[in-house]
């Protein structure tokens, strides 16, 4: 029996593999979402660790996340990221998240890639609230406003300048100014530049699409920021006020049990609240895949909360993952010469 070898990549390593290939990202992502919607997929809940039982615990004190997953379709892989988060990080010099991910072969179980997972899920995320409004912002919608100038907001723009082709304005609030002051100097040779708000609720008014990725502690955007026609984007869990899903004409989740497992998702704090009909949600990859309309009207507000996916993480890594190997980046690293056990 030949060796066991498995390839090992680093942050640097997934870069150079076109980890930050926004492009490509949306169309994995797209691919694993309609495989979801077409059950092709395995996705278990999250495990979670807290160290509190507070509904602010992950703004406040932390996690950590597994998230084991396959993938069919022309991915076909397993996997697990596995993902801390500790707010108090940043101020060490070091990220919030710190992800890593295992890929193994689904037939043999054997692993085939230990890599990087902080870049591969930033990406999927960004790639997530991209196709989401590419689908379901408004035609013509010109104007974003982003809640949270942070890491998420790197990839966050990334999409959803290559899914809204008419966009004119960039809006973004943060109440860390020095936040703010780093987005913008990274994108001064960009258009549309960032026009910093300090007022979040001036940030909202005739906004086509708000996207909210920050560390709240406590829901601040009510439904009364929300005009008619507006896509609400929530990618962090606290900032929407249960009435901002209340008032929405449609609601999309990409797994609306994932969402609902975790009790400061939005979706999960309306239903508690008794103001959301969880039949009437709509999966995205439904969306994606033909099998329902989506927006239907300008007039329309829809509130989209992705929670986030193992198999999201799993794809985009695999594709990384399989350009490393054709490119030959990365290290191998052997897990035995032969086994002890058979």
């Amino acid at each position: 029996m030949a060796p066991v070898e498995f390839l090992v990549l680093s942050q640097e390593d997934v870069v150079a593999a076109g980890g930050l290939d926004m492009d490509a990202c949306l169309r994995t992502i797209e691919e694993t979402l309609v495989l979801h919607q077409r059950k092709e997929t395995v996705a278990p809940q999250k495990s979670a660790l807290h160290w509190t039982d507070e509904l602010d615990t992950d703004e406040k004190h932390g996690r950590i996340m597994a998230m084991p997953a396959y993938v069919g379709g022309s991915i076909a892989m397993a996997g697990m990221k596995w993902i801390p988060s500790v707010p108090a990080n940043p101020s060490r010099g070091l990220p919030r998240g710190i992800g890593v991910v295992l890929l193994s072969d689904p037939e043999t179980g054997l692993p085939v890639c230990f890599m990087d997972g902080t870049v591969v899920s930033a990406m999927r995320t960004g790639a997530v609230s991209g196709l989401a409004a590419r689908e379901l912002a408004k035609d013509g919608a010109r104007v974003l406003t982003l809640y949270g100038a942070g890491v998420q907001a790197r990839t966050q723009l990334a999409a959803l300048e290559r899914c809204l082709p008419d966009l004119e304005e960039i809006r973004v609030h943060d109440p860390r100014r020095a936040q703010i002051d780093r987005l913008v100097a990274e994108r001064r040779d960009l258009e549309p530049s960032i026009v910093p708000f300090d007022d979040p609720r001036e940030a909202a008014r005739g906004s086509d699409v708000l996207v909210a990725a920050t560390m709240a502690p406590a829901p601040f955007i009510p439904a009364g920021w929300v005009g008619p026609g507006t896509l609400v984007l929530s990618v962090s869990s606290l900032d929407l006020e249960v009435g901002v899903v209340a008032r929405a004409d449609l609601v999309v989740t990409d797994d609306l049990e994932h969402e609902t497992f975790h009790p400061s998702r939005p979706l999960s704090r309306a239903r508690d609240a008794g103001v959301l009909d969880t039949r009437a949600v709509v999966p995205l990859g439904a969306i994606l895949a033909g099998d329902h309309p989506g927006r239907t009207s300008d007039d329309e507000r829809i509130v989209v909360s992705p929670v986030g996916l193992g198999i999201e993480d799993v794809a985009w890594a695999t594709a990384v993952y399989r350009r490393a190997r054709a490119a030959g980046i990365g290290a191998c690293q052997r897990l035995w010469e032969e086994p002890i056990w058979t």
